[in-house]
């Protein structure tokens, strides 16, 4: 009977600590490890916790998708950062969510084609830009010392997060210090 009670609990804590990690944008099967070894303590550990940004998921995606080779893009798992509100909704979304700000069917297809022809430049390698820029380019990579928020601040992001005038995305920039040659 004791033993029923307490696997009923490390299940029950298992399954909570995994739905409040997947709400908070982290791994919910770690997490839920984590609630049926440890019960409580787990599922308070991953209450406490911060949530993720949901741009770093999709960096950490990227990454995994040019190492395993070339994917079809999927529009479904690209977001864009709405102009009025500054909340992220999906790429093909029409109609932000948050503050109900309207995108025209011509912008939508802009956004999308932009993105897909950005996945399909991170899916080629580094070389592809680099190659057509030169020795520049290697020029315009700062060590970890410098300020993200100037560095970023170089770029000109539109409303999909890719630099008009280096396009790379924001996620690249920040994460390679990448200063943009246009600015």
């Amino acid at each position: 009977m004791v033993t029923g009670v307490l696997l009923f609990q490390a299940i029950a804590c298992a399954v909570l600590s995994g739905i409040v990690a997947s709400n908070k944008n982290r791994n919910p099967a770690g997490w839920g490890v984590l609630g049926f070894l440890f019960g409580l303590f787990g599922l308070i550990a991953v209450l406490v916790m911060e949530e993720v940004e949901p741009q770093e998921k999709e960096v950490s995606g990227r990454r995994s998708s040019q190492s395993s080779g070339a994917q079809e893009f999927n529009p479904d798992k690209h977001e864009k950062k709405c102009p009025d509100c500054a909340e992220y909704i999906k790429i093909e979304a029409r109609v932000c969510k948050h503050c109900g700000r309207e995108f025209s069917d011509e912008e939508v297809k802009r956004q999308v084609d932009e993105r897909r022809k950005s996945v399909k430049a991170d899916q080629g390698g580094s070389e592809g830009k680099s190659g057509s820029r030169g020795r520049r380019d290697e020029e315009n990579y700062k060590s970890d010392d410098h300020d993200t928020e100037e560095i970023l601040s170089t770029h000109d992001f539109n409303g999909v997060g890719i630099c008009e005038d280096c396009d790379y995305t924001r996620g690249y920039a920040k994460a390679n210090n990448y200063v943009c040659p246009g600015s």
